[in-house]
């Protein structure tokens, strides 16, 4: 299966979060599946480490890349197609990196691998948890 994993996915796995599913640690952990990693995710956790917001990861940007190559997951870079997407998605709620998540799920037929209930929301993405 091919899955773009959710920030908060791989973040719980990093911290070995309890609040991880059974199911997505199945897979983060697997070799029988082809991880993805939104650009848009990396630069939101970016933001969030740069303000405080991940208590918990003090790392750097450079550190979570490389735990990303150590889960053999692959960045996927956002394209122009990716952003019309976005332009014509519903309008369930308004966070943009998730919003170019679940347009980069659609255009490259990705399920998304993530337990946020606003992104369950859409109806033409696949979502695991």
């Amino acid at each position: 299966m091919r899955v773009l994993v959710d920030g908060h996915a791989f973040v719980w796995a990093l911290l070995q979060d309890p609040r991880v599913s059974k199911k997505a640690r199945s897979i983060l952990f697997s070799e029988e599946h082809e991880l993805f990693f939104s650009l848009a995710t990396l630069w939101e956790l970016s933001l969030k480490i740069r303000l405080g917001k991940l208590r918990n990861l003090t790392s750097s940007i450079a550190y979570l890349n490389d735990e990303l190559a150590e889960y053999r997951i692959t960045v996927l870079p956002i394209t122009y197609q990716d952003i019309l997407t976005v332009e014509h998605l519903e309008s369930h709620h308004r966070d943009p990196f998730d919003r170019v998540l679940i347009a980069q799920a659609i255009n490259n037929s990705l399920t998304l691998l993530t337990n946020d209930s606003n992104i369950k929301l859409y109806s033409n993405v696949t979502t695991l948890w």
